[in-house]
């Protein structure tokens, strides 16, 4: 009787090997020998093989209170209130950005400006120009001296410069500076009724050789 259990094992065990191989169809070892498995498996996904999309820089231009024409600084850049005060014994207020046309003696010519005002004393402003601001070519305009009085005068580091003072009242000084890389304009004008102590035209030449020592 025993003998014959053990047989019976031996052919149950072989009755369920055709199962057992028809199960091994699915044996990692033989997916990977079949050809179509392993292209289907190295196939990059979709979300891999789209490229990702490449953002330009985006550039910026400077600021107008960065630079002016042939690289200059700002003229709100130059002066401060400080140095109009230290000038003048009057503190004014932050300087306001601004620009306008110049045209005198056949010259014509763009400049960046700064205004400034001590309230009830003067108002101040700072006319900067580059050599790209003349559009005939860089030159140092002649002041026009209809009503009111031009002389030449002395700005230390400067290759010449004129006080102009406007004829009646109230009182109107200006000074051009001239270099061989710019030009500006100090116009001084004060408010009615005011009076000023000191001497408006060495105020402000005092305050050009400021400006001059900051453009180099």
């Amino acid at each position: 009787m025993r003998s014959k259990r053990w047989i019976l094992s031996v052919t149950g065990v072989l009755a369920l090997s055709p199962l057992l191989a028809a199960c091994g169809d699915d044996d990692p070892e033989e997916q990977a020998d079949d050809p179509a498995t392993s292209a289907a498996s190295e196939e990059p996904s979709e979300s891999l093989a789209t490229p990702t999309e490449s953002v330009d820089p985006v550039e910026t231009s400077p600021t107008e209170s960065e630079t002016t024409a042939a690289g200059l600084p700002a003229a709100c850049d130059v002066i401060a209130p400080i140095d109009v005060a230290t000038a003048y014994g009057a503190t004014p207020g932050e300087g306001s950005i601004g620009g306008g046309g110049y045209s005198e003696n056949d010259v014509e010519w763009q400049t960046d400006n700064c205004d400034f005002e001590a309230e009830d004393f003067f108002e101040l402003e700072l006319a900067l120009a580059g050599p790209d601001d003349f559009p005939a070519g860089f030159t140092c305009p002649l002041q026009t001296d209809v009503a009111s009085t031009v002389k030449k005068v002395k700005v230390p580091g400067a290759d010449s410069a004129s006080w102009e003072v406007s004829d009646g009242q109230p009182f109107e000084g200006s000074l051009r500076v001239c270099t061989a890389d710019y030009v500006f304009d100090l116009t001084l004008e004060f408010e009615e009724g005011y009076q000023h102590e000191g001497d408006p035209q060495m105020q402000t030449i005092g305050l050009a050789q400021v400006v001059v020592g900051k453009l180099g």
